[in-house]
């Protein structure tokens, strides 16, 4: 078993719970409360610009150019396609990305943005990877799981989100970074990959408690 398959299978229970949360449910019904959806676009809209200083504390510490564009790849995508479809519906509620930047993080969003931040200071590049991947992979798994239990999400209004993270493009870039990962961990001992699978989790949790927050829940 590789790498990724061994950390992802030890963090599925996290994942699964994350998929069956009420406000995934209720997305793919499309039932979900429009304000409660607006509020968890603006907190994932905080998230991303965190994210991406995750990604580029991993550019600074890049060893090679190659390593540098490998990390400097997911700013785009994140800007041309996460970042529009997030500002698309705020543009329908009249906000703009600036009310975005003067919003307070609710304290799920502010501890995993924290959890990133530290990892991305602290850490090596794969303590990075190992943070910032249960978002990217994590999200194709719930948004996969909401389309296959509701197929009809996709012709409503939470349909250019879901299109997003279901894509055949999207696929592509989650198995491209996992093999990624699973090269550059290959070489890890026993111990620091029990550190890398422990970061992984906790990424993971962070994931399960954002769309806790986004549902009313904490």
């Amino acid at each position: 078993m590789k790498f990724m398959d061994s950390i992802i299978k030890d963090s599925m229970y996290l994942w699964e719970a994350a998929a069956n949360e009420s406000f995934l449910e209720e997305m793919g019904k499309g039932t979900l409360d429009r304000q409660k959806f607006l509020d968890y676009i603006v907190q994932d809209s905080i998230y991303l610009r965190d994210y991406l200083k995750a990604f580029a504390m991993a550019m600074y510490k890049s060893d090679s150019l190659k390593q540098m564009q490998v990390f400097y790849s997911i700013l785009g995508f994140v800007n041309d396609s996460e970042n529009a479809t997030r500002l698309k519906y705020l543009q329908d509620n009249s906000m703009t990305d600036e009310d975005v930047d003067k919003t307070q993080k609710l304290p799920a969003c502010r501890n995993y943005t924290q959890f990133l931040l530290d990892t991305a200071k602290d850490g090596d590049i794969p303590e990075i990877l190992m943070a910032v991947m249960p978002c990217m992979l994590g999200y194709y798994y719930v948004f996969k799981s909401v389309l296959d239990k509701y197929p009809s999400v996709k012709d409503g209004y939470f349909a250019p989100l879901v299109a997003d993270y279901t894509s055949e493009f999207y696929k592509e870039c989650c198995e491209y970074w996992t093999e990624y990962c699973n090269e550059v961990c290959k070489d890890a001992d026993g111990e620091k990959k029990k550190r890398l699978s422990k970061i992984f989790e906790q990424a993971s949790a962070h994931e399960l408690y954002f769309w806790q927050m986004a549902g009313g829940k904490i």
